[in-house]
């Protein structure tokens, strides 16, 4: 979602960095939509294949595919949960909510 920011930002200049995409929403209109888009398309690209051989055995990565879009919008909230005044603070919970996204999907994709 960095790429997203700094794609915004070079069309918008008076964007704020954010990483959350329903927050981005509500801030940031342009970035919260691109955000949106870009994990739209995550989930799309996991979508291609047409025969049913190649699809019957994708069919698990596409189930991850759509835990994982929904995962992180809900993880990605994490930062917005505690408000600190340090960015190392909101790094961490950058990446906690990364590492809480890929054990979720993780421990779904593996009981579907």
């Amino acid at each position: 979602m960095g790429i997203a920011y700094l794609i915004v930002k070079v069309f918008y200049p008076p964007t704020s960095f954010s990483i959350i995409p329903i927050v981005s929403l509500i801030e940031s209109p342009a970035l919260g939509v691109i955000q949106l888009i870009l994990l739209g398309l995550m989930v799309a690209f996991a979508y291609p294949v047409r025969t049913k051989i190649e699809g019957n055995s994708l069919m698990v990565v596409r189930k991850l595919a759509i835990i994982v879009a929904v995962g992180y919008l809900v993880f990605s909230l994490l930062p917005a949960a505690f408000r600190v005044p340090y960015i190392q603070t909101y790094i961490g919970l950058i990446i906690a909510a990364n590492v809480l996204n890929g054990t979720f999907a993780g421990i779904v994709s593996s009981i579907i």
